[in-house]
């Protein structure tokens, strides 16, 4: 692989604390590529002793992937290549000793919280979806901040910070007493361990003689915190990141966590990759101009060695229907004239409501299009259902797995009977699994209901011996004994919709089989680590693979956009309100919303537009609307517009104000 000398000298920096700023387009992934090569093949590291962290399963595998093109399949699999949480899942699983869990454990996931919560708030609470999300939002903030129950009760002032904590309070308890584990518990657990245990951090700290981590600008406190624990003895560790591309503060990220290493790490030693190998230079010195407007904790700017490229065009429609007319037109005018492939052109928005305009037009105009959602394979009801089963089997103590799969199919056990199971098992101090069993169960239930919940124990039972002796065919065995087909067919009204979820099932069989298998890069797992890969999956892997698709326009929110690149991009909606949205002007969070623009110019090649409408209709009501304030943040002699539509910088301006 070629490197520039800025690139030479990051991979072959070794000793002590370093961060890369890796502008857009530097070859970020390619210098992580290298680096571990030279630990490995120069520095006679052994590969059990670097490890290397992503934010996304994706990342990870990718990683895997090139580096396999240069290492053994063996020194790869020693290697420790994983996303946050996967290594937090990795130390505790390792630790469990010491931390009086027992080992057949599950992870709860956003719904499952939110399901749980709904049991356990007040009437009024359980009724505002809102207030539900806020508690959500409320109790990682905490764990994030390693705040337990009491402490947040000890500093609540106002009467929903007292009910919060008494709820926060009530949510760990179920947790611990179920032996289940949230996502958030993935990274302060292990976190909170090293810290208090000498003897695990330093075994954990001698073990990492070097750890790199990518795209270090997301991570949240506690990510800042796990990874001072694991380095401090040494501090040998390379930090790739880019201030200017942080856009996920809503989900705690924080860039000043750049700025904190230098305080943290006087020693650091910081390289700022300059050169982008993406972009034309016109499109670079207009990413820089915009994103200059924001303050920084370091500075840098892009520069590019190739072409200067065609001016950036503004499009400006009268409409919405009118905006999306004039990108498909353009789209339709350069892939007839020169032959573009569709492939090529990605049309951005700042939030997943302006597709649906998008997609009407393209389908008019008869121009192939991929939407990026964020609808998991995982949150489908169908594969929850049968990945509880397996959560049970398990782990029989597992009050969640049993909650939904009570009476999924039914089994003629109502809502009423598992609720006074609930409170009986509660009481007792014991799991939904074990309640049945109890002598005094017969002071609550039916004798014909405790007959059909030990039938349904019975069958578990039944199950977890044969998951043991035949793992491969456990899914289908149980898909088959509760006669799913069946049911998915019973409570469908739309056949397409219930083949849909069948065929979603089989998939899941499918997958569990080939990882209990194992492949080139990947041993072969047990059925335990593949329900906690999955369930980790859901939460993590929220984008569907774009180059799955063949040839389609890719249609996606600026988020999603991230890392990858496009020869042409439109950056749609360009209009006050909408980018920068609207919370961002009330909330001054405007440099988030910069950034997030930043990202999508420098997602592009060689052309890049921007289009926003005059007037848009919001529950049948006519707006006018303002061009964006970063369309007069970048350099006006490298922007095209409407000739017959510019709005003036003083109008802009005036109406502002």
């Amino acid at each position: 692989m070629s490197l520039n000398s800025t690139q030479k000298y990051a991979i072959e920096f070794i000793n002590g604390p370093c961060l890369i700023l890796a502008g857009a387009g530097s070859g970020k992934t390619k210098v992580i590529i290298n680096k571990i090569i030279y630990l490995i093949n120069y520095c006679r590291l052994n590969p059990s002793n670097i490890i290397a962290i992503t934010f996304t399963n994706k990342a990870a595998h990718e990683i895997k992937i090139r580096l396999s093109k240069y290492l053994s399949v063996l020194k790869i699999k020693k290697m420790i290549i994983s996303t946050f949480h996967s290594l937090g899942l990795e130390i505790i699983k390792k630790e469990i000793h010491s931390l009086k869990f027992n080992p057949n454990f599950s992870l709860f996931d956003e719904k499952d919280q939110l399901i749980l919560l709904k049991k356990i708030v007040d009437k009024k609470t359980k009724k505002n979806t809102k207030l539900l999300k806020k508690l959500i939002f409320m109790i990682s903030f905490w764990k994030n901040k390693f705040l337990t129950p009491l402490q947040v009760e000890l500093s609540a002032e106002s009467e929903l910070e007292k009910n919060f904590s008494f709820f926060y309070k009530k949510y760990n308890i179920y947790l611990r007493e179920s032996n289940i584990l949230d996502f958030d518990d993935l990274i302060c657990i292990p976190t909170l361990l090293l810290k208090n245990n000498k003897i695990i951090q330093d075994r954990w700290q001698k073990k990492i003689f070097h750890m790199l981590v990518d795209e270090y600008q997301d991570t949240n406190n506690s990510q800042y915190e796990f990874i001072k624990t694991l380095t401090n003895i040494n501090s040998n560790f390379t930090l790739v990141g880019d201030d200017d591309q942080s856009i996920y503060s809503w989900r705690g990220a924080k860039p000043q966590n750049l700025f904190l290493l230098k305080k943290d790490f006087p020693n650091l030693e910081i390289i700022k990759m300059e050169q982008n190998y993406r972009s034309y230079g016109r499109i670079l010195k207009a990413a820089n101009k915009l994103i200059a407007n924001n303050l920084h904790y370091f500075e840098k700017k892009l520069f590019s060695n190739l072409k200067y490229g065609n001016k950036i065009k503004v499009l400006i429609g009268k409409d919405e229907e009118n905006e999306a007319e004039k990108i498909a037109n353009k789209i339709i005018e350069q892939c007839s004239k020169n032959k573009i492939k569709y492939k090529d052109y990605a049309i951005l928005y700042r939030g997943n409501y302006q597709s649906q305009i998008l997609e009407k037009i393209l389908l008019k105009n008869n121009i192939p299009y991929n939407i990026s959602n964020n609808s998991s394979f995982f949150s489908r009801p169908e594969i929850k259902d049968l990945i509880s089963y397996l959560r049970l089997i398990i782990n029989p103590n597992d009050n969640y797995a049993f909650s939904r799969i009570l009476n999924t199919p039914q089994r003629q056990i109502g809502l009423k009977t598992l609720n006074k199971l609930e409170v009986f098992a509660t009481e007792k101090n014991i799991s939904l699994f074990e309640s049945i069993n109890n002598v005094k169960i017969k002071e609550i239930l039916k004798e014909k209901t405790i007959l059909k919940i030990k039938k349904f124990i019975s069958w578990i039972k039944k199950t977890i011996k044969l998951a043991y002796f035949n793992p491969h065919n456990i899914l289908d065995t149980i898909i088959n004994d509760i006669k799913y087909e069946l049911w998915l067919n019973k409570i469908s009204k739309d056949p397409k919709k219930a083949q849909k979820s069948i065929n979603n099932i089989y998939t899941l069989s499918s997958w569990v089989k080939d990882m209990l298998s194992g492949n080139k890069f990947e041993k072969p797992m047990t059925l335990l680590q593949i329900i906690t890969k999955m369930t980790l999956r859901d939460i993590l892997e929220k984008q569907k693979k774009v180059d799955e698709i063949v040839n389609q326009v890719q249609l996606m929110t600026l988020h999603s956009s991230k890392g990858l690149e496009f020869s042409s991009v439109f950056i749609v909606g360009m209009s006050e309100g909408i980018l920068p949205n609207i919370k961002s002007i009330y909330d001054d969070n405007i440099e988030e919303e910069r950034r997030l623009a930043y990202v999508g110019m420098t997602r592009a090649k060689k052309q890049l537009f921007f289009t926003y409408c005059q007037n848009r209709y919001k529950y049948g009501q006519k707006l006018q609307m303002v061009p964006s304030r970063f369309l007069f943040e970048l350099p006006q002699e490298d922007l095209q517009w409407n000739q017959e539509e510019i709005y003036c910088d003083n109008l802009y301006k005036k109406i502002i104000k």
